[in-house]
């Protein structure tokens, strides 16, 4: 007999009190398995359609990323608000301690407040404002070293041995390693050409979208040839996205002109923690995605013992069936691209890292549903946690945020 925390208790009073009206469920699939394939295929298999949020991102991109629907970007506490970030922002030396506080709560979404928020919360600006010029100009002198040494076109190239031609099989070819290289670019170009299909900035056919597919493709090339142990990753041009959007859009054209190479470091800097749960050779040491995943198993025994139990015994869902891809993507897919935007927001700030927000923001999307989990069998929950119900991120830092006053990480 399982016995449910106060905490849980607590969390669920709240819960109550302020759960959204969950949208009507769509018919579109998000590459539900009612028999579990392995963990990678079940988890990184990302239909075309991306998800069941795809219709609502347009709408969505004329609000604040993750502000509730009807929220005025006008309201005195709102403009207070962007005061605040501005007078950060605009320090000599950016205090991260007091933006990590402002950012933990969301980021306004003008003057390209969260594409300078999040190059400081990810290190790539110094706090410093006389250092960045410096820092910048080294950083994409670096990146467009990479392009020169690393796309290799042999047509091109100067001082080619004579013997190397298209057929050659040589080692040292570098025609040889041109087709390599265009068969891990063909899988990156098929990743990028799905990535939000209802959001024109990535799916759009003019110009301008054609070339921020074509920047996205090199970025993930490009660091896929700098790490040859891990190279590319099915799932990793959804965590390039967001960054790559957000500068790219930054009211600071000059910035903006830089998009690519300053979200490959950002992109680079995330990648950096979260590598291990690419890594499929890691999957069962102690640092790999399952360890994570039990991780996460064991945080929810400790909030909510009667959901754990439910799920992990009774209905013998196992966490990899579902929660491996709202780790490995960071949750990109499991919310709009406005709301997994916000969520970042706080995943980027919190002050216990990103690893434990992440695992606290997961754990409170179980929370969140507890009641249908509890009721549901293996094949219902399966299918509500493969395709999780849309809500409003809001609702979910709530109950995150619950669980971090609680201490629960353990």
């Amino acid at each position: 007999m399982t016995r449910q925390s106060p905490f849980a208790d607590k969390v669920q009073r709240v819960y109550r009190e302020q759960q959204p009206q969950i949208m009507a469920e769509t018919s579109s699939s998000r590459g539900l398995m009612e028999d579990p394939l392995s963990l990678r295929q079940v988890s990184l298999l990302v239909s075309p359609a991306n998800d069941d949020h795809g219709s609502q991102v347009a709408n969505d991109s004329i609000r604040e990323p993750g502000a509730p629907e009807g929220a005025s970007g006008d309201s005195p506490s709102h403009r207070s608000r962007e005061r605040r970030f501005a007078e950060v922002l605009g320090t000599k030396t950016v205090d991260r301690r007091q933006l990590r506080r402002l950012a933990f709560h969301g980021i306004p979404d003008r003057d390209g407040m969260r594409a300078t928020a999040w190059k400081l919360l990810l290190g790539y600006l110094p706090p410093d404002r006389g250092e960045r010029e410096a820092v910048l100009q080294q950083k994409r002198a670096a990146y467009q070293q990479f392009k020169e040494e690393l796309i290799i076109d042999p047509k091109k190239q100067d001082g080619c041995k004579q013997e190397d031609h298209p057929l050659s099989q040589s080692t040292d070819s570098r025609w040889n390693a041109f087709f390599k290289d265009a068969e891990m670019m063909e899988q990156i170009d098929r990743d990028v050409m799905r990535t939000h299909p209802g959001l024109h900035f990535f799916s759009g056919d003019d110009g301008a979208a054609v070339t921020h597919r074509e920047e996205m493709k090199r970025i993930l090339f490009i660091f896929a040839k700098l790490n040859p142990g891990l190279r590319y990753v099915q799932g990793m041009n959804e965590l390039l996205a967001p960054l790559y959007y957000h500068f790219r859009c930054d009211c600071d054209k000059d910035a903006a002109s830089h998009a690519e190479p300053d979200a490959f470091f950002c992109f680079m800097d995330i990648i950096s923690e979260f590598r291990d749960n690419f890594c499929q050779q890691l999957d069962n040491s102690e640092v790999g995605i399952r360890a994570m995943l039990s991780r996460l198993s064991s945080l929810l025994n400790h909030v909510d013992p009667e959901l754990w139990y439910h799920l992990t015994h009774k209905n013998k869902v196992n966490p990899q069936f579902y929660a491996f891809r709202w780790i490995t993507l960071l949750l990109t897919q499991e919310f709009s691209f406005p709301d997994a935007v916000r969520l970042w927001d706080t995943m980027f700030s919190d002050p216990a890292g990103r690893t434990d927000c992440l695992l606290r923001i997961c754990v409170a999307m179980l929370v969140n549903i507890r009641g249908e989990l509890l009721h549901g069998d293996f094949s219902a929950n399966l299918k509500l946690l493969q395709r999780y119900p849309p809500v409003d991120a809001h609702a979910i830092l709530r109950i995150a945020e619950q669980l971090a006053a609680s201490n629960s990480i353990s």
